[in-house]
């Protein structure tokens, strides 16, 4: 089986074609001409292109069984939202029109949670409306439609999976953001009650999803979540994180409208020259925000499970970074 996966360079990326090398399959990875492929297998294949290239996206599944198409831009403050629905919709487009005809038989599609956004009635299944709260969400959506439809015209199979938040080693965008914060006590206080929910899942669990996506009979044509069995509240979040660190956990809870009013003036200064998340009036909205999900349909028809609570994610973060020297000692006395 020849697997060819876009976005290997990414945080998932990375674990996924380590796991598919490691497994004994014959992987290729489409990466630019300026990725950095250091961390990447050297037994995997390089082939160089862009998603915004035709040509080059049906010379790299020439030959292939399996499309993993992990690529997009993830941010969800981005500063050219049309360049996030060129590479993340129109992208996923190229990719699958290059499929159209040639030997993929099963198209993989990493989606996301925020597809499904604020859960109203929680926990959200697959069947949930989508309110998705930013446009990284959003163009998610129309790429996910672009799966089913293209690959149902076409008669190839196709998967989609929409993991929650993903942390683990080597993560360094929401997770490790967060976990700093906490770190360095920067958040000071909780908005609103703090009882609404969020789910984090490990990478590792994330990866599985994907090894069994590969030949799974039932996951044809089918949308999973991919989720922990249970989700905590962001209060338990702060308490859980700040213990494992060794500080004290922000305990003060201040009205949204306050809080927001705070993060706008910190973010000023937190903004110059950083790509970050918290620092956002918006952020506090979604620390406001019902993001609880459930993996029923993942277990009953996928086959999986996750191996790790929201707690023991967290944990194998949090050593891997004291680990590396990314949070320095003193920070998790």
């Amino acid at each position: 089986m020849k697997i060819l996966v876009t976005g290997a360079t990414g945080f998932i990326g990375r674990n996924l074609v380590r796991a598919l090398v490691r497994e004994g399959y014959d992987v290729a990875a489409l990466v630019r001409r300026t990725s950095n492929v250091k961390e990447l297998p050297k037994k995997i294949r390089l082939i160089e292109g862009d998603l915004r290239d035709l040509t080059s996206l049906k010379k790299a599944v020439e030959g292939k069984t399996i499309v993993i198409h992990l690529a997009a831009y993830f941010e969800f403050y981005p500063k050219d939202v049309d360049f996030l629905y060129q590479v993340n919709v129109e992208g996923a487009r190229n990719l699958l029109t290059a499929c159209i005809g040639s030997t993929v038989k099963r198209f993989i599609y990493c989606s996301t949670t925020e597809t499904t956004g604020t859960v109203a009635n929680p926990p959200a299944t697959e069947e949930t409306e989508l309110q998705p709260m930013y446009e990284y969400g959003k163009s998610k959506i129309q790429a996910e439609n672009a799966v089913r439809e293209i690959s149902e015209k076409a008669g190839f199979e196709h998967v989609i999976l929409r993991p929650v938040g993903v942390v683990g080693p080597g993560e360094f965008y929401i997770g490790f953001e967060t976990i700093k914060a906490i770190a360095n006590q920067e958040i000071s206080m909780i908005p609103g009650d703090g009882q609404n929910h969020i789910m984090y899942i490990h990478v590792d669990d994330v990866v599985k999803a994907f090894l069994i996506a590969l030949e799974s009979k039932s996951a044809k044509n089918e949308t999973f979540i991919i989720c922990p069995d249970e989700p905590l509240t962001y209060e338990e979040v702060f308490n859980v994180v700040a213990e494992m660190l060794g500080v004290e956990p922000p305990t003060r809870k201040v009205p949204v409208s306050f809080a927001k009013m705070g993060v706008g003036l910190i973010g000023f200064f937190k903004h110059r020259g950083k790509r970050t998340f918290l620092w956002h009036m918006k952020s506090v909205d979604a620390l406001n925000s019902e993001r609880w999900y459930s993996n029923e349909k993942a277990k009953r028809m996928l086959g999986w499970k996750p191996t790790m609570t929201m707690e023991e994610t967290f944990q194998s973060a949090i050593e891997w970074y004291i680990s590396e020297g990314h949070l320095k000692k003193e920070e998790a006395d």
